[in-house]
């Protein structure tokens, strides 16, 4: 499976639902894994909540996150997902450690993963690196706060748009 955020390679058709749920299968919650290997029989079309997705990642790109995707959310992760938080003290402070397993398996939980996945995404790097390319309109959150191309083919490509 290629590298980055389950939600990146999600929204930017980089992964399939079937991988998504082969990864699942393989949690040591059996929830999750047996709930998993269920959907593998008949995984289901996720075409709509990419679309959706995307659409929620552009808007808090472009506003930041607001009630309504704040609503997006956790109408997937609220009755689907539970959160197991534990807490140490270390040595440079304090230290959490999050992870997220099915809590209904006839809910929405993949959709739910993907959406907790965004908000750890942005709990821990913020907005500021993930990106929209110009071109292409692929998401990425690799090349810096200030990057606008998600590649350097897509950079030249504008470049030769504009001579």
């Amino acid at each position: 499976m290629p590298k980055g955020p389950l939600f990146l390679r999600f929204i930017n058709a980089e992964v399939t639902v079937f991988e998504m749920l082969q990864s699942f299968v393989k949690s040591p919650d059996s929830n999750t894994s047996e709930a998993a290997a269920i959907a593998m029989k008949n995984p289901p079309d996720l075409e709509d909540f990419r679309t959706e997705m995307k659409d929620a990642v552009t808007d808090i790109i472009a506003d930041g996150p607001g009630a309504e995707f704040a609503a997006f959310v956790n109408n997937y992760m609220e009755d689907s997902l539970e959160e197991d938080v534990q807490t140490a003290k270390g040595e440079r402070g304090q230290n959490v450690s999050r992870s997220a397993r099915v809590k209904e398996g006839a809910t929405s939980w993949i959709e739910g993963f993907i959406c907790y996945n965004l908000c750890l995404y942005i709990r821990a790097f913020g907005l500021m690196s993930l990106k929209k390319c110009k071109v292409c309109s692929t998401f990425f959150n690799h090349k810096g706060k200030y990057a606008v191309y998600c590649s350097d083919s897509c950079k030249a490509e504008r470049k030769n748009k504009k001579v």
